[in-house]
């Protein structure tokens, strides 16, 4: 890639970015930008990464941002199911009282019995809503290290090979 057109792909990364310059990448910016740096040509993502002496810095404040709000949406997540099991648990207690009652008749009871059964399922079926959301959160965090690791390790021009065997030509 000539000069020229390494200079106009950084000036269109930049509009993309909405910057006018490197000095004005902001965090979340920041991450925009990492996302793309393997799409990107590779003379041109050396020459924006050169422009930045504190790369390393910012990948890990950047990968110490999303563990934060992994870690955040995992807290109301589990604020939120407490509440979701405490509901539960009090109208599991209402059906039981309704159960006891004296004057209720065999037809009551099988209602209630059928209202208490639903309830157990639905309960159980947000359990697993919140193992799928944990599952889903923990691997954004791994895919949003892996790819930070790599494009880091990339953008100061290392290569890396993870399996196949193949030997590691950090010169190549």
């Amino acid at each position: 890639m000539s000069e020229t057109q390494s200079d106009s792909a950084e000036v269109e990364l930049m509009k993309r970015l909405g910057i006018e310059s490197w000095r004005n990448l902001s965090k979340d910016k920041f991450m925009t930008f990492v996302s793309d740096l393997p799409n990107m040509d590779r003379e041109v993502a050396l020459k924006v990464v050169a422009q930045f002496p504190n790369f390393k810095d910012l990948v890990l404040d950047t990968f110490k941002q999303v563990e934060e709000e992994a870690t955040r949406a995992r807290t109301f997540n589990w604020k939120s199911q407490k509440k979701v099991h405490k509901a539960f648990e009090q109208y599991r207690q209402i059906l039981s009282r309704e159960l006891e009652r004296e004057d209720s008749s065999s037809e009551d009871r099988f209602v209630i019995l059928g209202l208490l059964k639903d309830a157990i399922d639905a309960e159980a079926t947000k359990d697993s809503e919140n193992k799928k959301f944990q599952l889903i959160v923990t691997g954004m965090l791994t895919t949003a290290a892996l790819a930070l690791a790599g494009t880091a390790l990339a953008a100061l021009g290392g290569r890396a090979q993870i399996g196949g065997g193949g030997d590691v030509n950090p010169s190549a």
